[in-house]
């Protein structure tokens, strides 16, 4: 799925880091999770969401393919392994809780949901975080920014967030190990000054996987542009989750 974009993030690894959203605290909560729990937070990236799952839980397992987005999140937990959705190198029946945040909409679907079922223990919980933006950047961007942003764009090349909106992923869960999913939404604001603007638009995976001389030049002109103020964003996690059926 989307190969070359969706291991395109650890050519931003240092922009994912620095200026890609926060999660809210509330996320660790879906589920109802002990905080006994050993949980695994799968596609790991630079361990945005990793942060958040160790102040919740005695133990959390870090799983990312990118060598690049593992450095930095080898320094929120020690136990960070390679791997991926569709081959995680965990044993059978060893997690009680699998969270993917802004990353499952990247897998092989099917492929990932029996590797997933395979680690949970017996009724372990599996939760799926997609940030996105709720309402419109204030101050907005002006025209110039934008325009910036359109000449460095692909033709035909989309980002991820099209895949999510789509809901196609849920198609995968028909007839899968897994209860229906079930949603829920957690509303924050996401206040980021010019170069955090700069670089969480730099870590948007169809510039990730520009060339590094290009995505430089992008993001010199688009700090250029853009004007020294502090950009304030609704945004919302939209959570969906569910449970191993019982036996």
């Amino acid at each position: 799925m989307a190969e070359p974009l969706r291991l395109s993030f650890g050519r931003a690894a240092f922009d994912y880091e620095f200026g890609r959203p926060e999660w809210p605290e509330g996320i660790a909560l879906v589920g109802g999770l002990p905080r006994s729990a050993h949980v695994l937070d799968l596609g790991a990236g630079t361990g945005k969401l990793t942060r958040v799952l160790a102040r919740r839980f005695a133990r959390v397992t870090a799983v990312e393919p990118d060598e690049s987005m593992r450095a930095v999140c080898s320094h929120v937990t020690d136990d960070c392994l390679d791997g991926s959705g569709e081959a995680i190198p965990l044993p059978a029946a060893s997690v009680d809780g699998v969270f993917c945040g802004d990353a499952f909409h990247w897998f092989d679907w099917a492929h990932a949901l029996g590797e997933i079922a395979r680690v949970l223990r017996p009724r372990g919980t599996l939760v799926l975080g997609f940030n996105g933006p709720t309402g419109e950047t204030e101050p907005p961007w002006p025209d110039a920014a934008s325009e910036v942003v359109s000449r460095y764009r692909r033709p035909g090349i989309e980002p991820g967030g099209p895949i999510i909106e789509s809901g196609e992923w849920r198609e995968a869960f028909d007839g899968s190990p897994f209860e229906e999913l079930r949603k829920e939404e957690i509303g924050y604001e996401v206040v980021l000054d010019r170069d955090r603007e700069v670089a969480c638009t730099l870590s948007v995976s169809i510039f990730a996987a520009l060339p590094d001389e290009e995505r430089a030049r992008f993001g010199e002109e688009l700090r250029e542009v853009l004007p020294d103020v502090l950009f304030r964003t609704p945004f919302a996690s939209e959570v969906w989750w569910t449970r191993l059926r019982a036996a």
